[in-house]
């Protein structure tokens, strides 16, 4: 069975996001879920899926990513204008994963 971890995390303009943080394989992995959509047919108990990304890409350890510990926040699908984080929000989740990840080894 996996294991996963979760945190809630709120953009500047309030829209909550539970964020996962799972192994699959040999893989860790983020996913980023709309909350206002848990629950409903067709979407998780955390809510509709927005991104999903590599762990060591987000926090920029394998060099294709990076740039949100830089200071920046990170769009999360550019179709959608709430579907992004904030660059004080994303602090907050980088620290939380870089707590946590050794809790998947």
């Amino acid at each position: 069975m996996n294991k996963s971890y979760r945190k809630k995390l709120t953009n500047d303009i309030g829209i909550v996001f539970n964020v996962t943080l799972t192994k699959e394989k040999n893989a860790k992995y983020i996913t980023f879920y709309d909350s206002r959509f848990k629950d409903r047919p067709f979407f998780s108990k955390y809510g509709q899926q927005v991104a999903k990304y590599y762990m060591n890409t987000l926090l920029g350890k394998d060099g294709y990513g990076g740039s949100i510990k830089n200071g920046y926040g990170l769009d999360l699908y550019g179709g959608v204008d709430d579907w992004y984080v904030d660059a004080k929000s994303m602090t907050k989740l980088i620290n939380w994963i870089e707590k946590t990840k050794h809790k998947l080894n």
